[in-house]
């Protein structure tokens, strides 16, 4: 896919992220009935979890799998620093280690936000709390999504013409993905447009990150 394509997707899904945005916001806003909070999109929210209910193993196995996608980032960032003493010149660092940085940047920006400005609240109280948190998006769905995914992209274009290796990879952060988003829907501690506008998000910065980690040619700069 040529490099304007990858930008031209990734806009379309952030555009996409805000309207979600506002429509879980604005439509169909409701009181649920064990927070005494409002919540946007309450029908088709509601409907959801009752159907699930709640899973504490669900809970938490996702919990794991976030502080997992988060060791693997920082192990990118390492793996950055010593690309960087090697070669002593920043201009010799490679873009996609530039474009890792920023998103992870993004990713911490992003959560910060939406502490702060609060779409909907989690469908229940969590334990020590005296009422429900912000839940919108899903941090734990995006962090998974998005690191594990762009992680996959590099290691795969690292793997150049090691077909093997490259479907191995795909095949693991693919499970690994499918588990953590099935994983975070049966919890139910968040809604189902909490999940949802996570992965719109996601696929943004995955798409911004695949064009941008690329080279006028479509090729990863020159390995270490």
């Amino acid at each position: 896919m040529p490099k304007k394509s990858y930008y031209i997707c990734g806009s379309v899904f952030a555009v996409l992220s805000v309207i979600f945005a506002v429509l879980v916001k604005t439509v169909d806003v409701g009181v649920w009935e064990k927070t005494g909070e409002k919540m946007g999109l309450l029908t088709v929210n509601a409907a959801f979890h009752k159907l699930t209910g709640t899973s504490d193993f669900w809970y938490e196995l996702t919990n794991k799998m976030g502080i997992a996608s988060i060791v693997f980032g920082l192990l990118f960032m390492f793996y950055g620093g010593i690309v960087l003493l090697k070669r002593r010149s920043f201009r010799k660092v490679d873009r996609y280690i530039y474009a890792l940085g920023f998103l992870y940047v993004i990713l911490g920006g992003i959560y910060v936000v939406f502490e702060k400005v609060i779409i909907n609240y989690r469908p229940i109280i969590l334990e020590g709390d005296t009422r429900a948190e912000a839940s919108f998006p899903s941090s734990h769905t995006l962090l998974i999504t998005t690191i594990i995914i762009t992680a996959a992209i590099t290691v795969s274009r690292l793997l150049k013409g090691k077909k093997a290796l490259q479907i191995t990879v795909w095949a693991v952060a693919s499970c690994f993905t499918a588990l953590g988003i099935t994983g975070r829907l049966l919890s139910g501690y968040h809604w189902l447009t909490d999940i949802i506008a996570s992965l719109l998000i996601s696929a943004a910065l995955v798409f911004f990150y695949a064009g941008a980690s690329k080279e006028k040619d479509g090729k990863l700069a020159e390995k270490p």
